[in-house]
């Protein structure tokens, strides 16, 4: 559902804003092919895409941020000030590549998921892109968060939990991510019973 709009200058600044460079579920399998045999680099592109979470928020991650019972993850919402948590829930097959991750790399609770730089993580995201023959502009941390909304999305999702997954503080932010449903709105209206 979407929140109240007050006026036609607040429509269009929402529905203004060009959508963001994004990859297609299909695109993020591929690009996942080209590091499948290397699970550090396997598990960093899964929760991008499969979390939407930002970078920095990815390698802020601890193990005890990760609640195997409930198949869920904590964020702390590093972008904004006061630092809200939000849990996103994840699928087993994120949990058992965290599984052997753990298994593999010997981390206690409260090791990061990741010890390496930004830009490491940064470098990981552009090669493994890159060699899935994807254009530069695309190759890009930033780009599975949008890609993640964006699925999320088209596979009907409320924009409230979409909102609440990215960590938005303003529903603005996050309905840019509608404009992908603008070139296609006839599944909507076939879905419709008169």
């Amino acid at each position: 559902m979407l929140p109240a709009i007050r006026n036609k200058k607040e429509l269009s600044i929402i529905f203004t804003n060009e959508l963001p460079r994004y990859f297609h579920k299909h695109e993020i399998n591929a690009i996942l092919e080209i590091v499948k045999d290397d699970l550090k680099k396997y598990l960093l592109i899964s929760l991008l895409w499969q979390t939407g979470a930002r970078i920095s928020e990815i390698l802020n991650l601890r193990i005890k941020d990760i609640d195997f019972r409930a198949n869920s993850i904590r964020f702390i919402t590093l972008k904004r000030s006061n630092r809200p948590q939000r849990i996103i829930p994840i699928k087993g097959n994120i949990l058992g590549l965290i599984g052997r991750y753990l298994a593999q790399y010997q981390l206690q609770s409260n090791d990061k998921l990741f010890k390496f730089t930004r830009q490491r993580a940064h470098k990981i995201v552009q090669d493994a892109t890159l060699n899935a023959n994807f254009d530069k502009e695309r190759a890009h941390p930033h780009i599975f968060r949008h890609s993640f909304a964006v699925h999320c999305i088209l596979n009907r999702v409320p924009i409230l939990v979409v909102k609440n997954w990215l960590g938005h503080s303003n529903i603005q932010n996050t309905l840019i991510y509608m404009q992908v449903l603008g070139s296609d709105t006839r599944q909507f209206y076939d879905a419709l019973e008169f």
